[in-house]
């Protein structure tokens, strides 16, 4: 009996639950570090943190040019080479760019199940969109590349037909995300309509989410057009009209429509 009962207690001993040690969490100082970290290893996140910083120097360096101890520093100067060295810093990040742009245009080409359904206007924008991608990153490469004399080619040309390539894949990309945007009011008000028909396709309804986001992408593709029409040769629109420090607030807003949309991605 007393072997019965030892055997008995042991078991309830065994059974009882091990104490568990409290998770220590981080300091907030420590989370909030974790998070910035995260996301500057990322391509995107640490890409937008060097867009947002090199166009607030474009805007710096147009505020020097009012005061006088500015002027007498030459800051201007100093910050519009500090804006051109994070440019060509991005030029860097996007070396390998070819890719992905090669991807996509890939991805779209196979899906023909897709092809079948798009709109033919919206089908056509989207390969011109596709091919100007494509086309800018060895254009790109090859004005780099002039630039720092491995090949002998005229740098200026080819940054030209960058200027082109980004131009054309901006304003298609305006174009295809408008798009979205009409079309997501056209089906709201026929949404009546839709919903008495057994037979509609529920796949092409938009929602408001992807309406939102597309109209924040038209919004700042619309202004990174802005800026590459500043870029073109004189004559051309408003090609050299804008001051340092309007360029540098149109890229601000651009740069932070894209850390909004770039925070939802991640969400």
């Amino acid at each position: 009996m007393a072997a019965n009962k030892k055997s008995n207690s042991s078991k309830e001993e065994s059974k009882k639950a091990v104490p568990v040690e409290p998770v220590k969490q981080e300091s907030f100082i420590l989370e909030k570090l974790s998070v910035i970290t995260d996301n500057l290893e990322t391509y995107q996140g640490r890409d937008t943190v060097i867009t947002l910083l090199h166009y607030l120097a474009l805007i710096i360096a147009d505020l020097c040019t009012y005061f006088r101890w500015g002027r007498k520093k030459k800051l201007s100067k100093l910050f519009i080479n500090m804006f051109i060295q994070l440019s060509s810093c991005r030029v860097m990040l996007r070396i390998f760019d070819d890719f992905s742009a090669i991807r996509e245009y890939y991805r779209f080409y196979k899906n023909e199940k897709l092809k079948k359904t798009m709109n033919p206007y919206v089908k056509w924008v989207t390969t011109i969109n596709l091919i100007f991608w494509i086309l800018y990153n060895p254009f790109e490469h090859l004005g780099w590349l002039g630039e720092l004399k491995v090949l002998d080619v005229d740098h200026e040309s080819w940054y030209f037909y960058t200027n082109i390539a980004w131009a054309g894949g901006l304003f298609t990309s305006v174009l295809l995300n408008f798009n979205v945007v009409v079309l997501y009011y056209m089906q709201m008000e026929s949404k009546a309509k839709r919903e008495d028909d057994k037979n509609y396709d529920s796949s092409k309804i938009i929602s408001k989410t992807q309406m939102t986001q597309s109209a924040l992408i038209a919004f700042r593709d619309f202004l990174d057009w802005s800026i590459a029409i500043h870029f073109m040769p004189d004559g051309f629109l408003w090609s050299g009209k804008l001051h340092y420090y309007q360029v540098g607030l149109i890229g601000m807003c651009s740069s932070l429509c894209r850390v909004h949309a770039y925070v939802i991605n991640r969400q």
